[in-house]
């Protein structure tokens, strides 16, 4: 088989591979991770640390995620979120897999030509949010705290790994 060969027995194969994802997995230049599109419901529950001590708001932000990675999530809100902090996430993938308490540092906030916000976060791990409080506030919040890579990461991560070899 010569390169020229290979190289379009590989595309028509990336092809395949991509129309058979149980999501549209896209890819775009410059981005290190692979992202899957998707629309599916995720609520947003502000964390706040003042002086050590750690809050939860009572009342959950709805949006919808728009993409999703191993490192971070894509959504769109209604209302605005601050620019920067900690948030638990609640996401409904599909109806396949519902995660309760994943816990995401927010990135970016914009505002959208439909009037609503674009909302890009990172998922990180507990100790991040320990660099701001202690571990025993943390353990007294209302809803277990973890980050993604120990809940869906893993699922995702196969997933697209198996993609990436049949590629």
């Amino acid at each position: 088989m010569s390169g020229t060969e290979e190289v379009d027995a590989k595309a028509e194969l990336s092809a395949t591979v991509l129309e058979q994802a149980p999501f549209p997995i896209k890819t775009s230049g410059g981005r290190k991770y692979l992202r899957i599109e998707l629309s599916s419901p995720v609520k947003l529950r502000l964390l706040r640390c003042v002086k050590g001590r750690i809050k939860l708001s009572s009342n959950q932000t709805p949006g919808t995620i728009l993409n999703l990675s191993e490192k971070g999530v894509l959504l769109v809100c209604d209302s605005p979120v601050p620019e920067e902090g900690f948030l638990l996430l609640t996401l409904n993938l599909n109806k396949l897999v519902v995660l309760e308490g994943v816990l995401g540092k927010i990135k970016r906030v914009e505002p959208s030509d439909e009037g609503d916000f674009l909302v890009g976060i990172e998922f990180v791990c507990r100790e991040e949010l320990e660099k701001l409080t202690s571990a025993k506030e943390i353990e007294r919040l209302p809803v277990k705290v973890a980050g993604f890579d120990k809940k869906l990461g893993k699922i995702i991560s196969s997933f697209l790994r198996t993609a990436k070899l049949t590629i």
